[in-house]
């Protein structure tokens, strides 16, 4: 634990850094184009405990592309603690302003890759399963999400331009697959995961 908290305030440093040096140097045009624009922090959501990271606006801000470090606690992952690495597309191609600081994005859609680190987990299948024993990874999975998220300008706060806090509910490809294969026995809650976090806009 005490090493994730490090490498999250590691992360920190490296997001908030170079994002608020751009930011007090000559205002945003003058940022570089491999610093990132957003900050991450995540509840949840099937990418750990808890997990931070740091992204970008895309497409005159209506996606956004996120890298996050997760962490999960050793009774989530029987006894041993465990950390992830994800990589997030999020679409938020609509909002509704509901005065000059706040607006809401009511739908989002997305999908993530999440790498689960550790010797016991193989990106690929283990050679000693026979060819076409498992069709799946065990470290890596494909998740599918909808959501949304509610953000406010932040003029008081000198490097954070807009501050959000966001939602999602997704499910990943083996859960999917085995919802279709077993609809008797299986509800659609019960495949599903759900996630709340916070972004930071510089």
């Amino acid at each position: 634990m005490t090493r994730f908290f490090t490498l999250c305030f590691a992360v920190f440093i490296l997001v908030v850094g170079p994002a608020a040096s751009a930011q007090d140097s000559t205002q945003q045009s003058s940022r570089k184009w491999y610093v990132p624009d957003v900050a991450v922090a995540q509840y949840a959501g099937s990418i750990g405990f808890l997990s931070v990271g740091a992204g970008y606006s895309v497409f005159q801000d209506k996606a956004y592309v996120d890298l996050l470090f997760g962490y999960v606690l050793p009774s989530q992952a029987g006894g041993e603690s465990l950390e992830t690495l994800t990589l997030k597309f999020t679409a938020a191609p609509w909002k509704v302003r509901l005065n000059d600081r706040t607006e809401v994005r009511p739908l989002t859609i997305g999908t993530f890759f999440n790498y689960t680190m550790g010797r016991q987990y193989s990106s690929d299948l283990p050679g000693w399963y026979p060819s076409g024993y498992y069709w799946w990874s065990e470290a890596v999975r494909v998740n599918i999400f909808i959501g949304g998220n509610i953000s406010r300008t932040t003029p008081k706060w000198k490097n954070i331009k807009r501050a959000a806090i966001y939602y999602e509910l997704g499910t990943n490809e083996i859960k999917l697959v085995s919802y279709v294969q077993n609809t008797g026995y299986l509800n659609i809650w019960q495949i599903l995961h759900a996630g709340i976090g916070v972004r930071a806009h510089f």
